[in-house]
């Protein structure tokens, strides 16, 4: 299934379109069958949000696939760490080369400049639920 990024789940709860999800997000060392004595392996339970006109169809801890296109990793990729490592590039080189501000001060700016950045994102969770959006289907 290429261009698709797929878990296997269990409903935790539906109401109305609202249907939460709980994946079990594992490394690759955890499916090794070392896994027990070994201390690297790892693994992560998650709750997916999803929205879905046919809730009414699947039943609280049945099995289901979750799943969302490639492109949704990346784009998260790029909000989530691109754009904010650009931006602490670019006002560190302006601050320091070009408008001469010491050190310190333009680090607490950076830290700033994140905040108000991460509070914009914050601010249109709305829209970006809209953009990453999760599917479901029966196993």
């Amino acid at each position: 299934m290429k261009g698709k990024i797929e878990h296997h789940g269990i409903i935790e709860s539906i109401e109305g379109c609202h249907v939460r999800v709980k994946i079990v997000q594992s490394s690759a060392c955890s499916l090794c069958q070392a896994r027990t004595l070994c201390a690297s392996a790892e693994s992560k339970e998650k709750i997916i949000d999803l929205y879905t006109s046919d809730a009414s169809s699947y039943s609280i801890g049945e099995k289901v696939m979750v799943y969302g296109s490639t492109s949704m990793g990346r784009d998260a990729v790029i909000f989530a760490f691109v754009i904010p490592l650009v931006l602490i590039v670019a006002w560190l080189a302006l601050a320091v080369e070009i408008l001469h501000v010491n050190d310190v001060a333009a680090v607490g700016v950076v830290f700033a400049v994140l905040a108000v950045y991460y509070i914009i994102l914050w601010m249109g969770k709305e829209k970006f639920s809209k953009k990453f959006l999760f599917m479901i289907e029966k196993i």
